[in-house]
């Protein structure tokens, strides 16, 4: 007797043991919910298809609505709708071509401050107003005349400096009114100036001592000594001989030379061919290095008519 007692006793510790327990609980609860699961399920996705078109009811009534507002509409009154919309698209258009214009001048109001300004010597800016097509890149009209100090003889430079922050020199002023002023570019044939090859320790002169005919977009070097050794694509500046044009103005490089001349030909100079360093064919703007005014006379330096 007692060891069946005891036999049913450790039967009744096991089952009431903590595992048992959870186990059973799992049993009942999981089962429910697998159920409750595949019984929900098909309803929900039911549920879901049955409202689905009253659900899209609404924004059809709208679509339909306003289709039927607009062929109740005459056609003057969608003419007059199209054309405000037009008006309204050119407006905007304008306006981000404004903006655009207003975002480039300011990058480039930023870079003129970079501009290295020659001792004696101030800035202008000037607008460029007027090209002749047959001669674009020989010379243009600025915006600039004798009220705002511009002189026959100053320097034109670029208003961006280069990647190294060097000014480059574009042309010169040719001609003066008294509201704008005419300028000569470098690759004009009348444009003549004294350049200085620092790498060859040369100097020649820009446009002058060839009659040969240089390839376009090139301006001829003349009078450069034979006697130096130059190198392909080495940097001209200008010299500062001029009076009105600075020194160390950057022309633009060497993009050819002649070769050196034979013995018998006792020659003493050779010529080559520049490639400017401004872009010529995109230029709106140009900055004008004017001479500054003397102090207690107001009157600026005289520069030359021409740099020749």
């Amino acid at each position: 007797m007692r060891s069946k007692k005891n036999t049913n006793s450790e039967k009744r510790h096991v089952s009431g043991s903590p595992t048992a327990v959870t186990r059973h609980l799992a049993w009942y609860l999981g089962i429910p919910l697998v159920l409750l699961f595949c019984i929900f399920a098909p309803w929900q996705r039911t549920v879901n298809n049955f409202f689905a078109p009253y659900l899209s009811l609404n924004n059809a009534a709208g679509s339909l609505l306003a289709d039927q507002t607009m062929k109740l509409r005459s056609r003057s009154a969608l003419a007059e709708e199209v054309e405000k919309l037009r008006k309204q698209n050119l407006e905007l258009i304008m306006q981000n071509d404004q903006n655009k214009r207003f975002a480039r001048e300011n990058r480039q109001l930023r870079a003129m401050l970079d501009l290295p300004v020659a001792p004696g010597y101030d800035h202008v800016a000037c607008d460029i107003v007027l090209r002749d097509p047959w001669m674009w890149e020989s010379g243009f009209t600025i915006n600039r005349g004798s009220r705002d100090g511009m002189q026959e003889g100053l320097a034109v430079i670029a208003p961006v400096p280069d990647k190294s922050g060097k000014a480059v020199l574009l042309g010169v002023i040719e001609s003066v009114n008294k509201y704008s002023a005419h300028v000569i570019s470098v690759l004009n044939p009348e444009f003549r100036i004294s350049v200085w090859l620092p790498e060859s320790g040369a100097v020649g002169f820009l446009n002058a001592g060839t009659v040969e005919k240089t390839s376009s977009g090139t301006a001829a070097v003349g009078f450069l000594p034979a006697n130096r050794t130059f190198v392909l694509n080495e940097l001209i500046y200008t010299t500062g001989f001029e009076a009105a044009i600075p020194a160390g103005l950057w022309l633009g490089s060497l993009e050819s030379i002649a070769p050196a001349s034979l013995p018998f030909g006792n020659r003493l100079y050779r010529h080559g061919a520049m490639r400017p360093a401004g872009d010529l064919e995109r230029l709106r703007s140009v900055i004008v290095a004017r001479i500054k005014k003397t102090p207690g006379t107001g009157q600026t330096g005289k520069a030359d008519k021409k740099a020749q």
